[in-house]
Parts: C-alpha cells; structure tokens; sequence
C-alpha cells in the first residue's frame, strides 16, 4: 500500500529551515528502505555501575572508538566535557542560529545558547543512529523550543579524534515536521502560508556532516511564481505578470543535484482562455529557465523517499533541569501510536479495508476512513479556522470523540482543503499525541501520522 508519511503537520504556516553545515538548504524536517545499521535508543551501558575494567580498555589495549563514543555523549549529556561547533557557524558567515556560534559548549551552555526553557513546557531528546560506516554513533539532539513562538532545533554531533563536534543545526517551527530515520536520513515536510508544500530529503554522513539528497516542492496558484525566482538566480522582475495564476494550478518541482525537473497537471488547465494563456505561458517560461518537464508518474517515483528511509528513530527524553540527567534518560513508550487515513473512495486500498464503523453520518465532504495499531487512542473531530496572526488552528467546536480498537475501520466525512484548513483530526494516548489539518494530500489517497510526545 502506498503511502506518504505525513509527521504530525504543522498545518499552514510561513517557516524557514535552516541547517547549518557547509552547504545551504533552503528548506527542510524531512527521510523508507531496509537497512542493517543499528539504531541505539540509550546511550552506552559503560556508564553502568561496574568495576573499573570494565569502563576502561586496558592500558596496554586499543581503546574501542565505537564505545567511547557512546561514552562521550553520556558525558556531554550529564555536563562532565563539551562539545565543538564546526567552522560552518561562525557568525561572520552571516548567517546566526539563536546564539550559537563557532566555540566550545556544555551542555548548559548549549541549552542557553539555544534559548531553551524547560518550565515554558519544551523538553529534550536523543537518539544515537549509524549514519556513516565507521561504526561509530552519531547523536540527533533535539530541543523543542518556545522562545516567541514554538520551534524546534536538531542538532547534528559527531565523535572525531576523542572530540564531540556539531557538524549541522537544523531549525523547525515544531518538533513534528521532521523525520530522522535509521538509515541516517532526515526528512522534513513542511507547508507554508503562501501554499507551498515542501519535502527535503538530507543525507547524514559520518560525524554528522550533511548533504542534500532531493528537494520537492508543490506550489499553488500564484506562488508559483517562486519557481521562476530562484530559477532565475534571484531575478525578481522576470517572475513579475504570474501573480494572476488561478489557485487550483498545481506545479511540482523536484530539484537533486543542481537539476531541476517540474510537472504541472496539463490536463487540468483553466478552462477560462485569460487563465489558461498564462498557465501555458508560465510552463513555457520556466522551460525556457532551464527546468526539464517530466510526467506525473516519473515525478512521483522521484519524489518517494522509500528507497532512502527506513523505520524512524527511537527517541529518549532527557529529564528535566529540576532532576538529575542520567545515561539512560527518560523513555515511555506504552502510548506510541500511528493513524492511518485513506481520503480516495476510489482507491483500492480504501475499499479493501473491509467493514467500517460510521462515526459521522454522510454529508458533503468526503466519506473519509482511518485506523489505529492501538487500543484506547481518543480521536477527535475538531472544526474551525486557521488564525494568520498565529500561525494556528483555532478550535470552534468539537464533532466526534471515540476510542480507538486496533483494526477496527472508523469513517466519517470531512471536507480537506488544499491551504487553510476548516478541520483538525487529533488524537491522544498517555503521554503521546498526533493531530492532522485536513488538508488535500500530495496524491488524494493516504496519509500515516505517527504520535510523538506530548511537550
């Protein structure tokens, strides 16, 4: 069955990624496929109490990096040694992240660095992953942020010559727009206010140095326009006359080592002439740029990250200031959970799945269907709007609240939208929650949203 995997959206909202490294992406959170790395969830059990022979090679043996390492990044966590920022953020370059720059931090340093405030509700994770093939571990260490607003940092650190050093920043309005997986891949998956739906797709290498493996956009309307922008290396005046774009013209753009290929739905132009014209003369200007056109089908195959990204990383949260950090953390979990929602009656795979409990009576929306891996989740039904000042759904009223059984078939009708949304799905079980603005997905049929703690 074909999916794509939606992280719990951040809905519509202007935001900007940033990742620090020795290149620029201009968008990002982010990465399926089988792998044999490991993914380790808790930092080294040399930390456990044991004799002295056991926590340290033997003088006249090879110490073992993998395992020290493992036990750098307890010692980081628990404030005993600092890390390094690399070259890539020193501050002249003229780009800042917070107030982290080039230099030397502990981790009460970092937390300052990064603006963190535990009481304001954020908290923090790991994750140790194999992204290279030395077999040394690298850390995903993620902040989520309220410093004006909510946001997220992902910091990228890797184990060099007996040093830690953060190779790659990675900066998201929420937590739940990125993805880091097991193959050492980040995914990010964003929509902005101007109705820009973007996917990067970000390689992560030994130590945590980073590369771009595909960037895939899906502009509306007249935000197609931008295209034409950065086509044209910055040229604003050339993408002057397209602000006229109907809004239900659709261009994808998938961009992978410096070559640009796009496809728009041909078949679907504006059947008015004015509307038509310049959506033919829009495709044949960003031809004329040097973007290759390819069909739908091809562009799909391209912009699915399966072949790139595996099972998602287990996280473990670091307890608060107001308690002692220990090696292990703070994991919970019983509440995990993933919401599969099947918007295509059309679909085979929506037809396929059997008897349905109606939760929402037929009306003139969409006759929608979802199940749930857990027993107990509560999904709910929320109607309102989208608020432009906040960045925010803002609830009106709540129409349906049941709990889930595993395999049991829900349906229920709803209107998606394809930019402001007049819906919100969401869905909580202890500790962990998800939640989807019904918004029209990249191909109408599925979308898979995975819980992720609540904070």
């Amino acid at each position: 069955m074909k999916k794509i995997t939606a992280l719990t959206l951040a809905g519509v909202m202007l935001c900007t990624s940033l990742l620090a490294g020795c290149s620029y992406f201009p968008a990002i959170k982010l990465p399926e496929g089988e792998t044999t790395m490991t993914v380790v969830s808790t930092l080294s059990n040399s930390l456990e109490s044991g004799s002295e022979s056991e926590t340290k090679p033997a003088e006249n043996k090879p110490a073992n990096p993998a395992e020290e390492a493992d036990k750098a990044y307890a010692d980081f966590i628990e404030g005993k040694i600092s890390l390094s920022t690399s070259g890539c953020f020193e501050k002249d370059g003229g780009r800042t992240y917070l107030d982290l720059g080039y230099g030397s931090y502990n981790f009460e340093d970092l937390k300052k660095a990064l603006r963190f405030d535990a009481a304001s509700g954020s908290r923090i994770r790991y994750a140790l992953v194999h992204c290279g093939d030395n077999g040394i571990h690298e850390m995903a260490l993620c902040f989520a942020l309220i410093d004006g607003g909510k946001a997220s940092v992902l910091c990228l650190i890797g184990y060099e010559d007996g040093n830690l050093v953060m190779n790659a920043l990675l900066e998201q309005q929420r937590p739940d727009e990125y993805r880091v997986y097991d193959t050492g891949y980040l995914k990010s998956d964003i929509t902005t206010t101007e109705g820009v739906n973007r996917s990067v797709l970000i390689k992560v290498e030994s130590g945590g140095k980073c590369s771009e493996v595909f960037t895939y956009n899906v502009y509306r309307g007249a935000t197609a326009k931008a295209m034409i922008k950065h086509l044209a290396k910055g040229e604003e005046e050339s993408a002057e006359g397209y602000e006229g774009l109907p809004n239900d013209f659709v261009v994808r753009e998938y961009i992978s080592e410096g070559k640009i290929k796009f496809n728009t739905d041909t078949e679907k132009l504006s059947q008015y002439e004015y509307e038509r014209k310049l959506e033919e003369q829009f495709i044949e200007k960003i031809k004329s740029l040097g973007a290759e056109e390819i069909t739908i089908d091809e562009m799909v195959k391209l912009a699915e990250a399966k072949d790139y990204i595996a099972k998602e990383v287990t996280w473990t949260s670091v307890r608060s200031e107001e308690e002692a950090p220990s090696s292990a953390g703070v994991v919970d979990v019983a509440g995990r959970f993933t919401l599969s929602i099947f918007m295509d009656p059309e679909s085979p795979d929506y037809s396929g799945l059997g008897n349905v409990v109606n939760v929402l009576n037929s009306g003139n929306g969409t006759d929608m269907r979802f199940t749930c891996d857990s027993d107990d989740v509560a999904v709910i039904l929320e109607k309102g709007y989208w608020d432009m000042n906040t960045d925010s759904f803002v609830k009106e009223k709540e129409i349906f609240n049941i709990k889930t059984k595993n395999g049991t078939v829900y349906q229920f009708n709803c209107v998606p939208q394809e930019i402001f949304p007049y819906y919100r799905l969401r869905a909580v079980k202890g500790n962990y929650s998800a939640e989807w603005l019904v918004l029209k997905s990249k191909d109408n049929k599925n979308i898979e949203i995975k819980s992720s703690m609540k904070g």
